[in-house]
């Protein structure tokens, strides 16, 4: 009877570790995943559908607005005047509990500006809250804010 205990455990050892990375468990694709595609392919639309209907945001030197609209449209704003080369987000830190994430880090725009064709880079810090609705984390707040200015610049 013991025998046959232990050659099922080693079967059942046998098959998880031939199933290997492949049996694992792929992560769910954050809301900044979600940004990140979105903002680099300059798609102001695909940019809201990271948010929630009911979120909020501060945009960096702006206003703070309200819902996914008001977003999108603040996004298209910004990404009618500028060509997104590249952006990077680097988490510094998040916390999690049940279907709310907080995260913090920086982030890293390079771009164009479309009418002088001056090429710049914007860094600045991030908060974000984002909430898993329909199967889906979509961010609830963002608060994105640029670096200050060097003292003299």
């Amino acid at each position: 009877m013991h025998a046959g205990i232990r050659l099922g455990y080693a079967l059942l050892l046998g098959v998880a570790w031939a199933a290997g990375p492949a049996g694992a468990v792929e992560p769910e694709a954050s809301a900044s995943d979600c940004f990140l595609t979105a903002f680099k392919a300059g798609d102001a639309e695909a940019v809201a559908a990271c948010y929630a209907e009911d979120a909020v945001m501060w945009f960096p030197g702006g206003p703070m607005v309200k819902g996914r609209e008001a977003i999108r449209d603040g996004f298209a704003g910004y990404l009618a005047t500028v060509e997104i080369k590249d952006v990077r987000l680097d988490g510094m830190g998040q916390e999690s509990m049940g279907d709310t994430r907080v995260a913090w880090g920086t982030y890293e725009i390079h771009f164009v500006d479309k009418a002088t064709q001056v090429e710049s880079v914007d860094r600045g810090r991030f908060v974000d809250v984002q909430k898993k609705i329909d199967g889906r984390w979509l961010y609830t707040v963002d608060h994105p804010s640029s670096e200050p200015a060097a003292p003299g610049e």
